[in-house]
């Protein structure tokens, strides 16, 4: 079955949604590409690099091109209304993170996808990296006992976005992150600490903390996850780290670091077993 696909939206994710998608043509996966972006140059500049169609106007990107699918990678306050849009044109869509800006907004591009019976993905792009993958095997394998607590940090220095705070730039990675790991589940109570940039409306810096129901992750209590994230941390370069703290083992992923990823395990009760011992060679009379 013949099938083509737009990607609207030119920018860093729209450049990494088009490079995997002229791989997949190239391997015949994908009959036809079409880059969309309302810069007529920077349209026609990255339809010449990577081999394929291009346009202005993506909601003529249907009657033009008879798309199948769409990937918007446009400014966050674009998402819903471009999503909406496509989907009621008999578009599949998949919409880079967040899908919206605000709660109303998403609700409102949920609902569209199931009147028009289509396919809505949300760029969650951590869901299939090989190590979350393992570390979310390994939990449901019970290898690191019952869940304690989960904790994560996402630093860099920069300037604070325009349109979003660091919340729903960067957090949102870690907050879906801990709702795959613990079995695809939602939290119960979700709160923040944020500080407000320079752009009025924006957050450069917060905590988020998520409480997950009783029994996830094997813990009776329920797990705690705290998030960490911010533009404004005076490090050196980036921070990426996960910490998945098991009654039994630990995990740590690094995911700047491709092979970061390393398993804690504790010793147990080396002094009790000491004890054990005595005890027996007392009672045994043997050493």
């Amino acid at each position: 079955m013949a099938f083509s696909i737009a990607v609207v939206g030119t920018g860093y994710w729209g450049r990494n949604h088009l490079r995997t998608l002229a791989a997949l043509q190239t391997e015949g996966l994908l009959d036809r590409l079409i880059v969309c972006d309302v810069d007529e140059v920077r349209a026609r500049e990255m339809a010449e690099e990577f081999g394929c169609d291009w346009h202005t106007d993506a909601l003529a990107l249907k009657k033009r091109f008879r798309i199948d699918a769409a990937t918007i990678a446009t400014p966050t306050p674009q998402h819903a209304s471009l999503a909406i849009a496509l989907m009621e044109q008999g578009v599949h869509v998949l919409v880079e993170k967040p899908l919206a800006m605000n709660e109303v907004e998403a609700e409102e591009v949920v609902a569209a996808a199931a009147a028009n019976d289509r396919v809505l993905m949300v760029g969650h792009l951590f869901r299939h990296h090989a190590s979350i993958r393992e570390a979310c095997e390994m939990i449901a394998r019970g290898e690191l006992g019952p869940i304690l607590h989960i904790e994560s940090d996402r630093l860099s220095v920069r300037a604070p976005r325009p349109d979003i705070g660091v919340i729903a730039a960067l957090g949102i990675h870690d907050m879906d992150i801990c709702c795959d790991l613990l079995g695809d589940i939602s939290p119960t109570s979700v709160t923040a600490i944020a500080l407000p940039s320079d752009e009025e409306g924006i957050e450069d810096h917060a905590v988020v903390h998520l409480r997950f129901p009783k029994g996830s992750g094997g813990n009776p209590r329920g797990v705690p996850c705290v998030i960490s994230v911010s533009w404004r941390s005076r490090i050196q370069g980036k921070v990426r780290d996960l910490r998945i703290i098991g009654r039994d083992a630990s995990l740590h992923l690094d995911y700047l670091d491709h092979g970061g990823m390393w398993v804690h395990r504790h010793p147990g009760n080396a002094h009790g077993q000491q004890w054990g011992g005595f005890d027996a060679g007392i009672r045994c009379r043997t050493p």
